[in-house]
């Protein structure tokens, strides 16, 4: 796990805030460079020539308006700036027009970045969010890096704090436990290897033979994490736990029932439409988890 740069979408609010704060811990750790990236409303730009001549001088007021919002996002993102170098960071400052997600995005392939930091999803409960996803969720879906979301509690400091890590045994999930393992080692704290056996059955509904169907598939799961374990290079003091049920809600659970400080999910970037379908674990820890959320790329 190399981190050279970090991008950091921020609203310039509270969302910002927590996204920050993440992003400089992190680059505090890693020596990274910071990117603070911050996207204007839509309409600086536009002259707006085909607006009838009456309409002409409410835009050009509305266009003014703007005109301001933009001169004080770059004056606060200013001010950020010098406060991370005054910490001894590296950082530097983008604010363009446009909407948040794709100037974030933009922004991380320009710039080649390991890792973007954004900001709590839960706050987006509108209809074309619902439909179409936060810009966490957007972000995390279309990200060329890992995302590290500022969802839940977070700590002032992370040292010697616990990292669970859901483990599926794809690339994916195999590289999230690999980013695990490092951040462990980075704030000297301890990993928590978890695994959930899916099934999309209430419990009412399972057949008879589920218990013991589900005795040898948490047997085999239990067999290969400790196999991980040795491996990868894991601590021997990992603990490792198999769960049964919905992906994302059980790994939520665990977190919070373990009082882990981090969770890692493994990301695929599936649309939204099939997620909706489907499922995704990594879109529901987003929602709900009650910590941090890493949603790591290979």
């Amino acid at each position: 796990m190399a981190i050279k740069t970090i991008v950091v979408g921020t609203d310039l609010g509270e969302s910002g805030r927590r996204a920050m704060q993440l992003a400089v811990q992190t680059a505090k750790a890693t020596r990274a460079t910071l990117w603070l990236v911050h996207a204007s409303e839509v309409g600086l730009e536009h002259a707006w020539r085909d607006l009838p001549v009456g309409a002409r001088s409410a835009a050009h007021a509305l266009r003014q308006r703007l005109k301001g919002r933009f001169e004080s996002s770059l004056q606060e993102l200013e001010s950020e700036r010098k406060e991370c170098e005054a910490s001894g960071l590296s950082c530097q400052t983008s604010c363009e027009e446009g909407q948040p997600w794709e100037t974030i995005i933009r922004t991380a392939v320009s710039v080649n970045a390991d890792l973007i930091a954004v900001g709590d999803p839960v706050g987006a409960i509108g209809l074309p969010e619902r439909l179409l996803g936060s810009t966490a969720e957007r972000v995390v879906r279309q990200a060329p890096c890992s995302v590290v979301v500022s969802c839940g509690k977070l700590r002032e400091d992370y040292t010697g704090g616990t990292i669970a890590v859901g483990v599926d045994f794809s690339t994916h999930g195999i590289e999230a436990l690999r980013w695990a393992r490092d951040i462990a080692k980075a704030v000297d704290g301890n990993v928590l290897l978890l695994h959930v056996v899916p099934h999309p059955i209430t419990e009412s509904m399972l057949p008879t033979e589920w218990p013991s169907v589900l005795e040898g598939l948490s047997s085999a799961a239990r067999s290969r994490l400790e196999q991980l374990v040795v491996s990868e290079g894991l601590a021997p003091s990992t603990t490792i736990r198999v769960m049964d049920g919905a992906v994302g809600k059980m790994l939520c659970n665990a977190t919070a029932d373990s009082g882990a400080d981090l969770l890692l999910v493994g990301c695929r970037g599936q649309g939204r439409l099939r997620g909706m379908m489907l499922g995704s674990a990594s879109q529901y820890c987003l929602r709900y988890s009650p910590v941090p959320v890493l949603a790591v790329r290979p």
